[in-house]
C-alpha cells in the first residue's frame, strides 16, 4: 500500500510540473474565403515602404465563423514577404487569435488583361504565430492602364492550420 502512494505521489508531482500546454493542445483546420476591407495602410508596426493590407471573410472548419486579417509585407514589385501583421478567427464561443511569422511570400502567378480589366493572381504562404501554416491565394481586380494594373478590389482565399 505504501508503494502506491508512493507512485501516485510521483505521477501527481510530474503532471503538476508538466507544461499545460502538453495536454491541452488543440488543432484548428480553417478554409477561408475573404475580401480586401480597405486600402492596404502603414503604421508605426508596419512602416512605408511597407503597408498591411486589411481582410475579412468566412472561415469554415473547425471554428465555423469569420475571420480577420492585417498582413504587413513589403512592396508588390512583383513579388513581396510577409513580415508580421495579425489575424482573428471567431466562431460561436471560441475565438483564436495570433500573428503571421517574418518570411511568408506573397509570389504573382499570372496576370490577364481583357477589355481594359486586369487580375493578378499570387500564391501566398507562410507561417502562424504561435504555431501554425497557411496557403492560399489572392487576387487583385483592376483596370489596365496601357502598361500596369491600377487595382481596384482584392479577394483572397486559402487554408489555415493553427496548433495552440
Amino acid at each position: 500500500m505504501k508503494w502506491i502512494r508512493s507512485v501516485v505521489s510521483s505521477v501527481a508531482v510530474v503532471l503538476a510540473l508538466a507544461p499545460t500546454t502538453a495536454f491541452a493542445s488543440t488543432n484548428y483546420h480553417e478554409a477561408v474565403s475573404g475580401i480586401e476591407t480597405g486600402y492596404p495602410y502603414s503604421n508605426d508596426s508596419c512602416p512605408a515602404p511597407k503597408s498591411i493590407s486589411p481582410f475579412a471573410g468566412a472561415a469554415q472548419g473547425t471554428i465555423d465563423g469569420t475571420f480577420q486579417i492585417a498582413v504587413c509585407h513589403t512592396q508588390l514589385d512583383p513579388n513581396a514577404e510577409i513580415v508580421g501583421g495579425s489575424f482573428v478567427i471567431t466562431g460561436g464561443t471560441t475565438t483564436v487569435s495570433g500573428q503571421f511569422a517574418t518570411g511568408g511570400t506573397v509570389t504573382l502567378v499570372g496576370q490577364t488583361v481583357l477589355d481594359g480589366t486586369c487580375t493578378q493572381t499570387y500564391a501566398v504562404s507562410g507561417g502562424l504565430l504561435p504555431a501554425g501554416k497557411f496557403a492560399g491565394t489572392l487576387v487583385h481586380y483592376g483596370s489596365w492602364t496601357g502598361s500596369s494594373c491600377s487595382v481596384f478590389f482584392a479577394t483572397i482565399s486559402g487554408r489555415a492550420l493553427l496548433k495552440l
